[in-house]
């Protein structure tokens, strides 16, 4: 009886332990999604407490660790940072991924037009000008990845202060998430005719 409690014991430790180490190794496997539900679809979030370090804030993006998009440029876009994952991809792949980019942003543009002017844009935001310059995509880009959480006016017919200071239902919901408020005008605002302007 006393052996067959020993190899018993020795048994379960065995499967613990194996148990365990299969655990760990697939634990190593797993990509961390950073905040999941509280990223917007750029992968940013605001982070008030400022627990990163990098100010209220800033990005996730493909599940990489915090990051900001200096000039508006994500550092882990189109390989500029290497991550692993791209470097056995072929010339075909990356000009697939990048039409298909292409086409997203085209859309988005379509979608952001009521608050969004690119001309307006490029001449009242100076600091631009020189690093984005009059490439009407880049600058959406810029201004869906950081010009909305910033608050900068795109666009003559939308001002997301007058639009947040004229619609208090909307301020009692969003807060200080200003992209949010641009996002609910081309979505809704604009129907209803709400003050933006």
């Amino acid at each position: 009886m006393k052996r067959f409690k020993k190899f018993g014991t020795a048994l379960l430790s065995c499967m613990m332990l194996t148990t365990s180490f299969a655990t760990v190794s697939n634990m190593t496997m797993i990509t961390a999604e950073a905040h999941p539900g509280r990223t917007d679809a750029q992968g940013g979030h605001h982070d008030y407490k400022n627990k990163s370090g990098l100010g209220s804030y800033h990005y996730h993006c493909g599940g990489h660790e915090a990051h900001l998009h200096p000039n508006g440029v994500c550092p882990y876009k189109n390989g500029a940072v290497s991550n692993g994952n791209t470097s056995g991809q072929t010339q075909t792949q990356t000009q697939a991924q990048s039409a298909g980019n292409q086409n997203q942003v085209a859309e988005q543009m379509n979608m952001y037009q009521p608050v969004f002017d690119a001309n307006y844009y490029y001449m009242n935001n100076p600091d631009l000008q020189s690093v984005v310059g009059l490439d009407s995509q880049k600058l959406f880009e810029h201004f869906y990845t950081c010009g909305m959480a910033e608050g900068r006016r795109a666009s003559e017919n939308f001002d997301v202060s007058v639009y947040k200071a004229n619609n208090p239902d909307l301020a009692a919901v969003f807060g200080d998430d200003l992209k949010a408020y641009y996002t609910h005008y081309v979505q809704s605002g604009q129907l209803e005719n709400r003050v933006c302007k």
